[in-house]
């Protein structure tokens, strides 16, 4: 196989999963940060509740909480605080995804728990890459492959910590067709997490023990954070959103604009001659919008450009 359509098959599998199955949503996210808060304690749950409260004006349709957000061994800790974010998930009709560390068949996780807006239990994800002191400290690791989360807003994925530093784990999630990776960690990873939201084109939502938490655009900006005058970032994230080149599709992109106006969101990056597109009406999808104007997504460009490329290269190679 030509070295260059290899590297953009590894591309396309990045998207393994049909654009035409992604939900036409804005989802509402909210991403709660404890840093200055007193992990050790007794009011600390208390604390971060109240955060959550505060987070609640911004009507979520999820929150995030950082790793280990219920500090504790899970037999004393978890079924209570459960009790606690559940009652809250059904009361704000929200999804919440919090770390914890918990016991299955006598092996001890850290973990992330997704609670759905009736405030059950819909998935749990163990981090896969535990540091060297959590193993020392009876760790298990999750199994290698990570799993994706179906909600009312599409498929979702999560990752923890120190899992940032395994590329690997999070484009798996883009080839299961995960349009949101939650992040709950001790630490913001800022610089790799902006890197691996532009890689994968998907948002990512960080929630940090200390430091801020953050919530991603696909091409990795800061679209909210958390700081010392709110203690949670809030943002309304366009899942169908995709990324362009500007070749042969910059005068499109104001066709769409002449033709629906507010109805989309076009964000030009001009230093990099690319495009973002999103819908921001259930009424079209970017999907939609694709096919009515002939736009080509930056993926399935780069895909095109080195067919071309192999295909003279390989004619080249004949007329030697």
């Amino acid at each position: 196989m030509k070295p260059t359509v290899y590297l953009l098959l590894l591309i396309a599998a990045g998207s393994g999963h049909s654009w035409a199955e992604d939900r036409n949503r804005v989802v509402r996210v909210v991403s709660v940060s404890q840093a200055d808060l007193n992990r050790s304690a007794p009011d600390f749950l208390e604390e971060t509740m109240e955060r959550l409260e505060r987070a609640s004006s911004f009507r979520p349709d999820i929150a995030a909480l950082p790793e280990l957000a219920i500090n504790g061994a899970p037999e004393t800790v978890l079924e209570p605080a459960i009790a606690r974010l559940s009652e809250w998930a059904k009361r704000n009709s929200s999804y919440v995804v919090f770390g914890a560390r918990t016991r299955v068949d006598g092996r001890l996780f850290n973990s992330a728990i997704l609670l759905d807006r009736s405030g059950a239990v819909a998935g749990k994800y163990n981090k896969i890459h535990p540091t060297e002191n959590e193993l020392k400290s009876g760790i298990h690791p999750g199994q290698n492959d990570p799993p994706v989360f179906e909600t009312d807003f599409g498929i979702v994925g999560i990752q923890i910590c120190f899992d940032v530093n395994w590329w690997d784990s999070w484009r798996r999630l883009k080839q299961k067709g995960a349009k949101i990776v939650f992040f709950p960690s001790a630490y913001p990873a800022a610089r790799q997490i902006a890197a691996i939201a532009l890689e994968n084109q998907f948002f990512v939502v960080a929630s940090a023990q200390s430091g801020g938490s953050r919530i991603y655009d696909i091409v990795g900006d800061t679209m909210a954070a958390s700081g010392r005058f709110q203690p949670y970032a809030a943002a309304v994230l366009p899942v169908g959103k995709r990324l362009f080149e500007i070749d042969f599709n910059n005068a499109k992109a104001r066709a769409i604009l002449n033709k629906y106006g507010p109805k989309v969101e076009v964000t030009w990056h001009h230093d990099d001659d690319w495009f973002t597109l999103a819908s921001l009406t259930p009424e079209l999808t970017v999907d939609g919008l694709i096919a009515e104007f002939g736009l080509t997504p930056l993926d399935e460009y780069r895909m095109r450009a080195a067919k071309a490329i192999d295909e003279v290269l390989e004619g080249a190679s004949k007329n030697r």
